[in-house]
């Protein structure tokens, strides 16, 4: 990235990972392919040779992670001392946060002796392989499978043998959508027009999503689809 804040994406080399399915998926093959990534199927069990990736997970486990309440391998003094029964949690936002502003400081702060002197951003941008904008609204499509299309009804849209709703579904009945969704976390879709691409909002589990969403998803059953 030549900033912080993720506005152009380059990969320089061959890039190798374990034989792990979500490394494996039809996502992150696709992304990489359209990134004109070469990427190496490693052997399982075999950290040596990726040195690179294995070394900055053991960074962000002990100078982040260690530090955080509820980390199962932060160290306490004595050999069988346990979390404390009252320790609080961080949340999803609170986590994700301070997660970002370590981020921030490693790639513009810090300075690993590997790079001698440089910070990480610093030695990205001395490279030599020049750098090609990816768009934004497709970098998001990178971190999602694709569903496929589908025809959204009054019940919503069907997925994986379930109906899935949002709001912004009132109005658009009999158009016909493309779903994408997180690989493991399935339980929201996210919701593009299928022949314009635009996207259109998230969706959730029918049984899962709140009163007042299902209420403005029924006030207006049946109405023609929206201009889109």
């Amino acid at each position: 990235m030549r900033n912080p804040t993720v506005r152009s994406v380059a990969c320089r080399g061959k890039y190798g990972w374990n034989c792990g399915k979500d490394f494996l998926s039809r996502t992150v093959t696709a992304a990489f392919g359209l990134l004109d990534v070469t990427v190496e199927d490693l052997p399982a069990c075999a950290p040596d040779l990726k040195g690179t990736v294995e070394g900055l997970n053991r960074a962000v486990e002990s100078m982040f992670l260690a530090a955080l309440p509820g980390c199962a391998r932060q160290p306490r003094p004595g050999k069988c001392s346990s979390r404390p029964k009252d320790e609080v949690l961080l949340g999803f936002e609170d986590f994700t946060a301070r997660l970002l502003a370590w981020t921030l400081w490693w790639n513009t702060e810090h300075c690993p002796a590997p790079l001698r002197g440089k910070t990480p951003l610093e030695a990205w941008q001395g490279g030599p392989t020049p750098l090609r904008d990816v768009p934004a609204t497709d970098l998001w499509t990178f971190t999602l499978e694709d569903a496929g299309t589908r025809t959204l009804t009054t019940r919503g849209i069907r997925f994986r043998k379930r109906d899935d709703v949002g709001s912004w579904m009132t109005g658009q009945t009999g158009i016909q959508v493309r779903l994408r969704f997180m690989l493991h976390h399935d339980h929201r879709i996210e919701v593009y027009h299928a022949a314009t691409g635009r996207y259109l909002g998230p969706a959730d589990l029918a049984d899962q999503a709140t009163e007042a969403t299902g209420q403005r998803c029924t006030e207006k059953r049946g109405r023609p689809a929206a201009a889109v």
